[in-house]
């Protein structure tokens, strides 16, 4: 008898590579994982090309999917503290934002990261989960970039959710009084 915490129902690579054969879609095998790739609009790697470059892997013994863009974005050697900060505060601002994809930079080489990790336990993968993970990672690409690539190049930090706020308040604040209308919620 097989013990509970041993899952007969891993996904190997191989029935992820089914799972893109299903779907019609592009890949390439190396090193145990997959590699493929999607076109952006407003996402360019390091080469300029619109593509963002993807490889699937499994990890613990099956149960974990994790799909990583490498190499997305590379901070220079030698970055400043204060450009540093911006880059730091915009992943936080962008991992908030985001559910599913997260970036992730080290710190030792500059390589800025897309990943997800998506565990499987004792489940099986499915053809819409796996297509709704690739599909997303370019659609976060395109709209965290110019965000991102901001940071990176000038040093000037996505602000977050409670900045913006500010800034609106202080706008509205700043704004005229109408005289003759009442306010909407005046009664």
């Amino acid at each position: 008898r097989t013990p509970p915490s041993l899952s007969l129902t891993m996904t190997t690579i191989d029935e992820i590579a089914s799972l893109l054969d299903a779907a019609e879609l592009n890949y390439g095998r190396a090193d145990g994982s997959i590699r493929t790739g999607f076109a952006t609009d407003v996402y360019e790697d390091q080469e300029g090309d619109n593509c963002l470059h993807l490889v699937i892997g499994l990890q613990e013994d099956g149960e974990l999917v994790r799909i990583l863009a490498p190499m997305a974005y590379r901070v220079p050697p030698k970055t400043g503290p204060r450009r540093l900060a911006a880059i730091q505060s915009t992943l936080n601002q962008i991992n908030w934002e985001s559910r599913v994809v997260q970036y992730e930079m080290d710190t030792e080489d500059g390589e800025i990261r897309l990943a997800i990790d998506f565990p499987l336990e004792d489940g099986k993968l499915t053809e819409l989960q796996l297509t709704r993970m690739l599909r997303l990672m370019p659609n976060v690409a395109d709209q965290c970039h110019v965000g991102l690539r901001r940071a990176i190049e000038e040093g000037v930090a996505l602000p977050t959710e409670a900045a913006l706020r500010r800034e609106l308040e202080q706008f509205v604040k700043s704004l005229p009084e109408e005289r003759g209308t009442p306010p909407p919620d005046a009664t």
